[in-house]
Order: structure tokens, then sequence, then C-alpha cells
């Protein structure tokens, strides 16, 4: 069954309607966000310039001086000086290997917009389909900001698109296998891809599909926490230390998106959970064991809390866990650059994916974790051992 592709701004039916003033109302929600935010910049700048201005001094080491004492009686607010995600996202190594195949990632989607293992069912070949399928849509819009391409970001709404034409009016995906785990992968996509839009130098022209896609992703996850959907998934995940990362920050830039502060609890409870898993050599453990791949996931998703709550209080030790992981996943590296699959216990050829092919070690998260912790500490030793697996896996050179 081939499902057509309906607009992103038309009505979609009765199961999945988004109304006109909802969406109306998300956008000036944005739009005054992205004013205040802004208004308090330029007034941050003007601050600045008034305090060199009105300075008798044009000693330049006391003009120094006077733009430190802003600095430490916080005329600035700190964000003023940090990295956006955004920013982290378009470090060499992230922007020039991990997003160097939009190509062919967006020509491997069905016209309908469906993707991987959703394209064999809806050609009636599979018998189960999964909304994770359609979260590469996120690799093809955060990476068609950075690399300037067009019709790879117009390729990932596209996916988004065919996943939201499955959502009920409860939030859920109609019939999609694994459900909880499914749509955590899902709502973290969505959610992740439109902070990432709204800190881009194109945030003004994505404007309409950030107020499009927001009420949409919330009604998903206020359902993961549904009570009954709730109790059934964390039941679902125990195994799994990655999912806790991966399902708070799903709830947690959701409620960052939205300002729900009841999906941010959720999400809180979801770290505290992961965190209490982590063994004293840094290894978080998957099956009763540890797995080389599954490691370097969890650790992705834990950045992400890292960037965005900054200021809350389970954040210094999610840092503390990120490092420790690291340290131990750089002990499986071999010289070569190699990722050690031996001991794993699911990317030792245990486990096959959606798509029935054996799972492998995911080294483009490795690469990722490694890569993007280094730009987020600006510890060298990081990029260092990214760019020694990408050398491996992607023949990239090594910097004297």
């Amino acid at each position: 069954m081939e499902d057509s592709h309906p607009s992103r701004f038309s009505s979609r039916g009765s199961s999945h309607k988004v109304s006109y003033e909802n969406a109306k109302h998300t956008g000036e929600v944005l739009m005054k966000r992205w004013v205040k935010g802004h208004l308090l910049l330029l007034l941050t700048m003007l601050t600045s310039i008034i305090v060199f201005t009105k300075s008798p001094s044009k000693n330049p080491n006391e003009q120094s001086e006077i733009w430190l004492a802003a600095w430490q009686t916080r005329q600035f607010p700190a964000r003023f000086f940090q990295k956006t995600d955004f920013e982290h996202e378009s470090t060499d190594l992230i922007a020039n290997v991990l997003y160097q195949s939009l190509p062919g990632l967006y020509k491997s989607m069905a016209p309908s917009g469906a993707n991987g293992a959703n394209i064999h069912w809806q050609g009636n070949q599979a018998e189960n389909w999964y909304i994770e399928g359609q979260r590469y849509g996120e690799e093809l819009v955060i990476g068609g900001l950075i690399k300037n391409d067009p019709k790879a970001i117009e390729a990932g709404f596209k996916m988004f698109d065919w996943g939201f034409a499955h959502q009920a009016e409860d939030g859920s995906f109609l019939l999609t296998g694994d459900s909880f785990h499914s749509t955590s992968f899902f709502v973290q996509a969505v959610a992740h891809t439109l902070l990432v839009i709204q800190q881009s130098p194109q945030s003004e022209k994505y404007a309409k599909e950030v107020a499009h896609y927001t009420p949409l992703v919330h009604r998903a996850a206020q359902w993961m926490i549904s009570p009954a959907v709730w109790e059934k998934g964390i039941t679902h995940n125990k195994p799994y230390t990655h999912r806790r990362y991966l399902v708070a920050t799903a709830l947690g830039l959701t409620g960052k998106l939205t300002d729900d502060p009841e999906l941010i609890n959720y999400a809180r409870q979801s770290i505290e959970d992961g965190l209490s898993l982590q063994q004293k050599d840094g290894v978080n453990p998957e099956k009763g064991g540890y797995d080389t791949s599954y490691q370097m996931v969890g650790v992705v998703y834990a950045q992400r809390w890292v960037i965005y709550f900054p200021k809350d209080s389970l954040t210094p030790r999610v840092k503390a866990m990120i490092d420790k992981a690291l340290s131990w996943e750089k002990t499986k590296i071999l010289p070569s650059g190699e990722i050690s699959s031996e001991g794993n216990t699911r990317t030792a050829g245990q486990e096959t994916g959606r798509s029935r092919k054996v799972k492998k070690v995911d080294f483009k998260s490795a690469i990722r974790g490694f890569a993007y912790w280094a730009s987020v500490t600006g510890d060298k030793k990081w990029e260092a051992i990214a760019r020694r697996v990408a050398q491996y896996y992607h023949n990239v050179a090594l910097k004297s």
C-alpha cells in the first residue's frame, strides 16, 4: 500500500489534524522567545559599548580590565560566550565526516517519504513498520543546515511528514512496532532538529516548519508519559542503559522546546536512573555486560542534556558520567582506530536490526561522541581519539 505524501501545511484527517489556531499560537510563542532573546543580546552589546565609550582612559589595559569587570559583575549573560548545539554540530569532524553523505541518505528514501524498513512495509513486503525509521530526517535537516543543502533539508522534512501522517489523536503512532522505544527515537530526533533550526542562521526561513512540527512532537512526548505507556515502556527498557539517556533527551528537549516542565521532570527521572547504573570502570551496561557501540549511543544523547540543561542540578553528574564512559571506551579502541567488539553483549553478532542485518559497532556514534565532547570541553585529547577512529573508518587524515 503506497501512502500519498500530503503537504506539510495541509489537513491530514481527523486522526492527525493540527488546528490553525494551535499552530498560530505555537508560532507566536516561538517568535516572542526569539525576540526576547535577541533584545537581551542587543542590550548586552549596547551596555558594553557604553562602558567602553564612557571610560576616560585610552589605555588598552584599562579597557580590558573594564571588560573583565563587566563580566565578573554578570552584566553579560553566560550564554553570550557559550557555543550552541548548532555550533558544536558544525565542528570539523562532525560536519565534514558525519554529514558528508547526505545525498545518499535522501536518495535512498521512498518518494512518499518512507525510509528504511518502512519502505518494505509500505510496499506490503514487511509485517511491521517502525516510526524510528523516520528519525534520519534529523541528520538530513541538521546536516543540510550545516552544509547549505536545501535538498537534504526538504528531504528531512518529508521523512518527518511520513511519520506524522501515521500519528493518532492521542499522540501515538498507529501500529508501529516496539512503540515506546521506537517513538522515543523519533521524538528525540524531531525535538532536537527543531531546537537546532532555531539556533541556525536559517531560523527565520524555517520558522513555519518549527511551528508546524512543535505541537505534533509535543503530543507524541505527552503520549510517552501517559501512566500505562510509561510504566510498560520503562519496564521494557530495563536491560538497556543507553535508553535512559535516549528517553531523557526525547522528553527533555521536547520540554525545552514547548516549555513543558512535566516532560522535563520525567526526563530527570530517566537521567537519574541512567546515572545509577554506571559501573566504577565507566561502563554503562547493556543486557548485563558492556557494549562498545551502545556505550557511545548513550553518551551522545547524554551530551545533549548537558548542552540544553547546563544549570540543572543533575548536569555535573552527567558530565562526570560522560568523562568516565569515554575514558572506558578509549581502552577499547585499537591503535589502528578500529573499535573492538570483542566481549560486546549486543553488537558482536548476537542481534539483528530492523532491516534484519546483523548489528555492528556504530562507529559514527563513536566519532560524534568524542568529537562533540572535544568541542564542549575544549579538551583536544577527545578530538585526537575521534580523528583516529575517523581515519580508520573514513580514511580521514590525522593532524600532525
